[in-house]
């Protein structure tokens, strides 16, 4: 099946296939079923589909070698396929280019991926990997949906291959797509390509000494771009010349093998993968009207499949071996490349193209918006290291009688107030200049309408038909009032998952301090209670995230955006309770726990003399804080290298794997590709933990860093070595992530916003409650009564907020989202665009004089003169 647009009315329908019908009557129960989000059928019925036209496609198989078989539905496929391989075994000096010159991919159908196949080229487009097992009772239903699987794949025109492997367990299903089918997803997820300098009119080429001239980040190149959806066809020789990587110097072999590059195209075949399941069936309306709708095949969805365990893998492959030669860098390698410019880069700056180019947009914005955010720690880490250096010397005047007072006097002195109002203040510049980095990010990466144009998720569906306002046909829709029911139950168990949380810390924090043992032993018990925290926090954080995916796929959102940014909040308000409500308990109630355990006098005074001061919190935070980046590094870095010498312990080592390659016979004796990357661990939803782990850093930073001021030093140190343990994870110890797209933090930007907001109200808590010098300079005003230092310490932090909330406003008014270089690029695309697309005369030179005289333009008579019109003006 094609992704071509049927010329026939489209209806976007999710039904599901049952035993390999497909059914449309439901009973009371599956409604209440479905509601649960366990099935994807919509409760709208279409008639009979008794006119439809059905078809029953067998595999075509033809042997290439022993372990290896073509799949095939098409005859004329087949028949090109042999008049390849024919051809290349007459001419045995011909490479993959001069082949897919010879059969031209314009004329012959699918020639570019056949010619693969017969060259056994080394990087398919995508994997996927199943094991027969002949113990398994299920063998033979697992085989059928196999078959039915790789069928609707081959309707869509990817070319398969089977690969068995050296020992005859696993077999690879190779993935590769054809370069009209590549275009053809291209223009469907309106992907953008940038029209080469040479296709523009002769008019315009005095842009090119502009753009050179112009000292500008967004004009240091040509930056035009056109979205591929604005071509009647992308394969088409005239159209495809106007691209980037499609110049007219450059041969359709070049260009059908290069023009994508593998991020790309995995991106590419992905989509056309996870929606295979749905098929167009002709169908007869109530009214009588005959249109094709969408279906869904819900059994046969990939990652249904995958859990059912009728494929165990599905991953694309990496570039290449890691390693490169000591004297060069490989020029298709990029996997290689990056090794040694970002692995192995050291303290060099990240090479966030290179980053992009080889893992999408998705990934490298995340690393674009780490380096930013480890810059701008550095500000802050200056900040916290001067207090506590002025705290040091403040601490050996010899002022204190109390050890305890002297060890607090280190953060807790006449900078920590200031401190609170630089951070606060670093917060909200760091955030506005992010929007106004991230704009040029969209900008250049062709990412700025990416969330408006984004497509549906394969897994959303629908219970009514509704009338599109814009296309005015006919599409699935889920009701506003069941989303809402589904989003208040959602509500329901997040707030009963956070009880559980609150009630766990609070438990671990008083239990300690009823222990006998603790009572006369100074800031033991704190300890105790910071690291059984930490462990509790690690282990709830595992279970809930369970949780919180299961109630995300239940609320059913449409596009993948929508469903992250649920999950992203979701996981979030999680984090926020786990992590931060034992320091907020500590900073709201800090000596209550202690307290509540004393029975006399005088151990109440002791408690209120120990907690006085931000030292408990101190603890607290930095325990968690050091502990939980430690913890972080080693999950990043020890787990991926043991998780990759179990697998390949497993399988077989190393050596004994490439000897068996080489002694197994076959054309190719190198241990392919996707056999080393099999014995890598997934990438899935990486990401996602990534950002996750920075914005909890940055909360603890921001909402109680007064207490610690050299956590944003810790962090920085942290953040260094993360952006290279990244590094060498997603390039050596994972399998490859598919290349997807984004134009912003999303939902993380947002809480960010939030969080920075709220650190202004706790820093003055924290400030007006928990600073011994803060209190010593409150009591000068109150003359011995508790009541006035009060009131002066609740005087204060409305004072504190609101000030440094109007500063906060004023740097966000002042500093715009979007530069006005970008918004100069913007409105000059859109101008290039017209001329273009649309044929527009180029605008016209304005002219200005100090002469106002306008007698010339006159006649005697008073008729108005004016100059000879042109057809058509140059422009300048």
């Amino acid at each position: 099946m094609s992704h071509k647009q049927e010329n026939s009315e489209q209806i976007e329908i999710s039904i599901s296939e049952e035993n390999g019908e497909l059914s449309e009557k439901k009973t009371k129960f599956e409604n209440l079923f479905n509601f649960f989000g366990h099935s994807n059928r919509s409760t709208t019925s279409l008639g009979d589909a008794d006119d439809d036209i059905v078809e029953k496609l067998e595999i075509i198989k033809e042997k290439i070698e022993e372990h290896r078989t073509l799949l095939l539905i098409n005859k004329k496929d087949q028949t090109l396929y042999k008049e390849i391989n024919n051809w290349v075994y007459e001419n045995p000096e011909s490479n993959l280019e001069d082949t897919i010159l010879k059969f031209n991919p314009e004329e012959y159908h699918n020639s570019d991926a056949l010619a693969k196949v017969v060259f056994n080229y080394s990087s398919p487009d995508f994997i996927i990997r199943y094991k027969d097992n002949k113990d398994d009772d299920d063998l033979n239903r697992k085989q059928k949906k196999r078959e039915n699987f790789e069928i609707l794949l081959l309707r869509t025109g990817l070319i398969l291959e089977h690969e068995i492997d050296t020992d005859g367990i696993y077999t690879y299903l190779k993935i590769i797509a054809p370069f009209d089918i590549l275009c053809e997803v291209a223009r469907e997820i309106k992907l953008k390509i940038r029209i080469n300098k040479e296709s523009l009119p002769d008019d315009l080429s005095i842009l090119d000494q502009y753009y050179k001239s112009s000292k500008s980040k967004i004009f240091s190149q040509f930056t035009y771009k056109i979205d591929l959806k604005k071509q009647a066809s992308l394969f088409n020789k005239d159209c495809l010349r106007n691209y980037e990587g499609a110049e007219p110097g450059k041969n359709i072999a070049e260009i059908a093998l290069h023009f994508f590059n593998t991020s790309r195209r995995n991106l590419l075949v992905h989509r056309v993968i996870i929606t295979a399941a749905q098929i167009n069936k002709k169908i007869t309306l109530q009214e009588g009207k005959a249109v094709y709708v969408k279906r869904k095949v819900e059994s046969l969805e990939i990652k249904k499949l995958l859990n059912e365990g009728v494929y165990d893998e599905f991953y694309p492959i990496h570039d290449g071996p890691a390693k490169i030669k000591k004297d060069s860098i490989e020029k298709n390698n990029l996997r290689a490349q990056l090794n040694e410019l970002w692995v192995k880069g050291s303290f060099r700056r990240q090479p966030i193209d290179k980053i992009r180019e080889y893992f999408g947009e998705k990934m490298a914005l995340y690393f674009a918006w780490l380096g930013f955010y480890t810059s701008w720690l550095s500000v802050a880490s200056i900040a916290g290291i001067i207090v506590v250096i002025y705290g040091l010397i403040y601490a050996a005047s010899g002022k204190f009688e109390k050890s305890s007072e002297k060890f607090s006097a280190i953060w807790d002195n006449a900078l920590t107030a200031p401190y609170a109002l630089i951070m606060a203040i670093w917060a909200t510049c760091f955030l506005e200049t992010w929007k106004r980095f991230n704009s040029s990010i969209q900008y250049d990466w062709d990412v700025m309408d990416y969330e408006k144009d984004e497509l549906p998720r394969p897994e959303f569906y629908g219970t009514t038909l509704r009338t599109s306002l814009i296309t005015l046909k006919k599409e699935i829709h889920f009701p506003y009032k069941k989303k809402l029911v589904k989003i208040i139950i959602s509500i329901i168990i997040v707030l009963i998952s956070i009880g559980i949380v609150i009630v766990t810390v609070v438990v671990l924090i008083k239990i300690p301090a009823q222990l006998q043992v603790f009572k006369n032993v100074k800031y033991v018990a704190p300890v105790i209670t910071a690291i059984i925290n930490l462990a509790t926090i690690i282990i709830l954080n595992l279970v809930y995230k369970n949780v919180a995916r299961f109630l995300t796929n239940f609320e059913n959102h449409k596009t993948e955006t929508q469903f992250e940014d649920s999950l992203i909040l979701k996981a979030y308000l999680f984090d926020f309770v786990n992590f931060y409500s034992a320091l907020i308990y500590i900073m709201l109630n800090g000596d209550a726990s202690c307290r509540d355990s004393c029975h006399d006098t005088a151990c109440i005074e002791k408690c209120i003399e120990q907690s006085k001061g931000l030292t408990r919190l101190t603890i607290q935070l930095a325990i968690i804080f050091i502990g939980k980046q430690l913890i972080g590094q080693i999950q990043e870095i020890l787990i991926p290298w043991l998780l990759n010498k179990w697998n390949s312990a497993k399988s077989a080592d190393w050596d004994t794997l490439v000897k068996k390659y080489a002694d197994s016979g076959r054309k190719n004796s190198e241990v392919p590709q996707w056999v080393e990357d099999d014995h890598l661990p997934a990438s899935d939803e990486s990401i996602m933990t990534e950002y996750e782990e920075m914005v909890i850093q940055f909360g603890f930073l921001a909402l109680f860093g007064v207490a610690f001021p050299l956590a944003p030093l810790f962090a920085w140190i942290n953040n260094i070595t993360e952006i290279r343990s990244d590094a060498f994870k997603y390039i050596k110890a994972l399998q490859r992530p598919v290349g997807h797209r984004a134009e912003d933090l999303g939902m993380w930007e947002k809480i960010l916003t939030i969080i920075s907001f709220i650190a202004v109200l706790t820093n003055a808590i924290i400030i007006a409650f928990h600073s011994i010098w803060m209190e010593n300079q409150f009591k000068k005003y109150t003359d011995g009564d508790n009541n006035k230092l009060l009131v002066i310490k609740l005087g204060f932090v409305l004072a504190f907020e609101h000030f440094v909330f109007i500063i906060k406003l004023i740097f966000a008014y002042t500093i715009p989202d979007v530069s006005e270089t970008v918004k100069i690029a913007i409105e000059r695309e859109r101008y290039l665009s017209r001329l273009v697309l649309e044929g527009d005369v180029p605008a016209l030179d304005e002219y200005w004089s100090d002469n106002k005289d306008d007698s010339s333009i006159f006649s005697k008579g008073g008729s108005i003169l004016l100059p000879r019109k042109f057809a058509k003006y140059k422009a300048q």
